[in-house]
């Protein structure tokens, strides 16, 4: 998996925290693999729809409900109160937008996991209305009971102010420097 720290450029947030408004597709997006990682559709389905849940919660302001899907190791040093501020903050200056899920990488004990088993990235792209640029993923982690709980939350993004006051030489690779999923299509 290539999802690593995203470099911030200035007046870019990078944020522990994300949020969708719409409805979530009936089909999975393409699923990559190491291995013999990809489940079965059921449990991709599971895991996208899982993701879609969770963005809808967070952008509807139930944050309760968003923080509950976290692991134990995320709750260990994001305390909710964390979580609710960040991510009233964020909806707040991101206003009203929506996500797309377009990839699941699934993974099977990655180097670097602090805990073996199955892992997916489920990478999604955004548009909110105050934004120009959003993009970031989700990684969740099959826990022992069979339960799918993010791990991990990473999105960039870039404000329509910021946005306005670059030039378009400087706005053109921020897509790639972000990492955003498909970054390269189309130039």
């Amino acid at each position: 998996m290539t999802h690593g720290p995203v470099a911030v450029i200035a007046l870019i947030g990078l944020v522990l925290v994300v949020a969708p408004l719409g409805a979530a597709p009936s089909a999975p997006p393409a699923a990559e693999q190491a291995g013999d990682a990809v489940p079965d559709p059921a449990t991709q389905r599971r895991v996208l729809a899982a993701s879609y849940a969770y963005f809808a919660a967070k952008d509807g302001g139930r944050y309760d409900a968003a923080y509950a899907v976290f692991a134990p190791s995320v709750r260990a040093y994001l305390t909710p109160e964390l979580y609710r501020g960040e991510a009233a903050r964020f909806n707040a200056m991101a206003g009203r937008g929506e996500r797309r899920i377009v990839r699941l990488t699934w993974e099977r004990d990655p180097p670097g996991a602090t805990v073996p088993g199955l892992y997916v990235a489920a990478d999604f792209v955004a548009r909110f209305a105050n934004l120009r640029l959003h993009c970031g993923y989700l990684m969740w982690h099959r826990e022992a009971d069979g339960a799918f709980r993010i791990v991990r939350e990473e999105q960039s993004f870039l404000d329509e102010a910021t946005a306005r006051a670059m030039v378009p030489e400087r706005l053109r690779p921020l897509p790639r420097q972000f990492g955003c999923p498909d970054a390269d299509a189309g130039q």
